[in-house]
């Protein structure tokens, strides 16, 4: 959202036209163990560096709006990992459930 309007958005941006983007979902007990992890401040924890997202990443969330945006360049070792969500929720919040839920109950 802030990349799209180039500020920080208000409530009212998170709700009547928020646009959701790419959601990351890793395992803490599995990224815990990342090799550049550090805890600190009142994250649970941090990476420093970078991520090889092959390597770390269990779930990638992608609003199936952007379908046709990513399909293209998403690598062959992450398709297996992403799933595209209609997005089709009122708010920010809304969203967050649904993604939630979804990467929840679709735990091994």
């Amino acid at each position: 959202m802030e990349r799209k309007m180039k500020r920080f958005p208000t409530e009212a941006d998170l709700s009547v036209d928020f646009t959701p983007g790419v959601r990351f979902f890793f395992k803490y007990d599995k990224i815990v163990s990342h090799p550049n992890a550090t805890i600190e401040g009142v994250l649970p924890l941090k990476i420093k560096e970078d991520v090889i997202l092959s390597d770390w990443v269990d779930t990638i969330i992608i609003p199936s709006a952007e379908r046709g945006v990513f399909e293209a360049i998403v690598p062959y070792e992450l398709k297996s990992r992403l799933f595209y969500l209609e997005n089709d929720c009122k708010d920010i919040w809304s969203w967050s459930e649904k993604v939630y839920e979804f990467v929840k109950n679709r735990e091994r």
